[in-house]
């Protein structure tokens, strides 16, 4: 059964989402974050319902990047830019749990 989870996003990404251009939300493997699987619903900042259409599981940011199209995770940001962004986010003790791609389409 899909279950339901709330996701916090920075208000500029979230602009991404909501415009259509940003499609990849990117999470580290925190254990509430690694149990969502496809098909669950998200409700980004409280209001806004969207659907997980598929999660790409990944050791490290690099590999995120070399796998998933990074204008669908940021779409103004160079990858290289994408990559420090993501580090600014998370730090590396962080990262070490694992990064999840997270592919999402309006509910």
């Amino acid at each position: 059964m899909p279950r339901e989870k709330t996701l916090w996003i920075k208000e500029e990404y979230l602009e991404w989402i909501l415009d259509g251009r940003k499609t990849i939300e990117v999470r580290v493997g925190y254990s509430n974050i690694a149990r969502l699987q496809a098909g669950d619903r998200l409700l980004l900042n409280g209001q806004y319902a969207f659907t997980i259409v598929r999660i790409g599981r990944y050791a490290n940011f690099e590999e995120l990047l070399a796998n998933e199209d990074p204008l669908s995770i940021a779409p103004e940001l160079s990858p290289d830019q994408t990559l420090h962004a993501l580090r600014q986010i998370y730090t590396a003790d962080k990262e070490a749990l694992g990064v999840l791609a997270i592919q999402i389409m309006l509910a």
